[in-house]
């Protein structure tokens, strides 16, 4: 089915999201990872239109799974160019997992088990719609699998089905984000956790790439996914994701924790080659995630060892989200992640060992069951 959908905004909305993100503005960042550069309402290298936010990957049934990235946060709010970038390459990365397959990580798409969905995007058309491509990048070989304008869902008319959609949606982010900076992070406020929670990002839209392939498209039935935008030639890495809030929560607290000014969240979006983060800029980023367990863990009353948060650490680096096509059962952390996994909650379990279960929010009512499974616009 191919449609088109139009960006919805009412003034009611607009002026409450813009509200909502003036008076979180020192702290809006520490979201999965909207806005994860130093300051607000900054992205990486001062790129809104390659600021990745989400990475999602889920099967649509036994024999596809389907890939997306949420572009552009808070969406015609702090991003007011809402179109995408034509200099950018929006990818999505695919390793194999399993030692047998040579997955290693690299990123150079040699044919070693690293597999590449990259997105390319024209200029807007009078309409505002965009045309893009999506090609599949496997060694030396290139596949074009999609093409079509943003808003419109592409189906592959010869049957495998391959489906790609670009285009605004609303945000499927949930979280309370004040309750957490008021309880977690301890910078006062009026709001703490409670039940239910206000969800800070229930009014923002986003922009969404959403893919379909076959499980074959992958190259393995266990894989590692991350996301990533780039410049065209190469040169620049904007911004990379994968499991929600590594660099945002582990290293945006080093100002917090130590004196000095804190670059580490853009010198961690520059690593290009995840399986780098235990060992990069001397081990700091695997340093930075067992200070932060064993500072937020100390709402516990017990915080963790310091055995138990290298254990930690060395899960949670390198950042990649893994997935088990033979294994649908997603969690957002530890296997895959649908839209309505509620990633706060494990996450949050987590880092305060057990001290705060649950934000009080839940998943947002208006995924849609079909593809591209993101809600419509507000």
């Amino acid at each position: 089915m191919v449609f088109n959908r139009k960006v919805r905004r009412t003034t009611a909305i607009g002026l409450s999201a813009l509200a909502m993100v003036a008076l979180g503005a020192p702290n809006v960042v520490l979201a999965a990872d909207h806005l994860d550069a130093p300051g607000f309402p900054n992205s990486p290298l001062g790129r809104h239109d390659a600021d990745i936010n989400d990475v999602y990957v889920f099967a649509a049934d036994a024999t596809h799974t389907v890939l997306a990235m949420t572009t552009h946060p808070a969406l015609g709010v702090v991003t007011t160019q809402t179109a995408y970038a034509t200099d950018v390459v929006y990818k999505i990365n695919v390793s194999s997992a399993d030692p047998s397959q040579h997955g290693d990580l690299d990123g150079d798409d040699d044919g070693d088990g690293m597999v590449s969905f990259q997105v390319r995007f024209g200029a807007t058309r009078k309409d505002g719609t965009q045309r893009y491509r999506v090609a599949r990048l496997s060694g030396d070989d290139r596949q074009l699998i999609a093409k079509g304008r943003t808003g419109e869902v592409f189906e592959d008319d010869d049957g495998d089905g391959t489906m790609a959609f670009a285009g605004a949606r609303s945000d499927p982010f949930f979280f309370d984000l004040d309750a957490f900076n008021n309880t977690v992070q301890a910078v006062p406020n009026s709001r703490s956790f409670s039940n239910p929670g206000v969800d800070f990002f229930s009014a923002f839209n986003t922009n969404v790439i959403a893919i379909q392939v076959p499980n074959e498209y992958l190259g393995s039935s266990k894989v590692n996914v991350w996301a990533s935008t780039n410049s065209v030639d190469g040169s620049i890495q904007y911004d990379r994701m994968a499991r929600p809030a590594i660099n945002t929560v582990f290293n945006g607290f080093k100002k917090v924790f130590n004196s000095g000014v804190n670059t580490d969240k853009n010198e961690f979006n520059l690593i290009v080659n995840p399986a780098d983060d235990p060992t990069a800029g001397g081990g700091k980023f695997r340093t930075n995630v067992i200070t932060v367990l064993q500072e937020f863990s100390s709402l516990s009353g017990t915080a963790y060892t310091d055995t138990e948060a290298a254990g930690f650490a060395d899960v949670l680096l390198p950042d990649v989200l893994p997935y088990d096509t033979t294994n649908p059962t997603t969690n957002g952390v530890f296997n895959g992640r649908s839209p309505a996994d509620d990633v706060i909650d494990t996450e949050l379990t987590l880092v305060t060992k057990g001290a705060v279960k649950s934000d009080g929010v839940g998943p947002h009512t208006d995924y849609l069951s079909v593809f591209p499974y993101f809600g419509k616009p507000h």
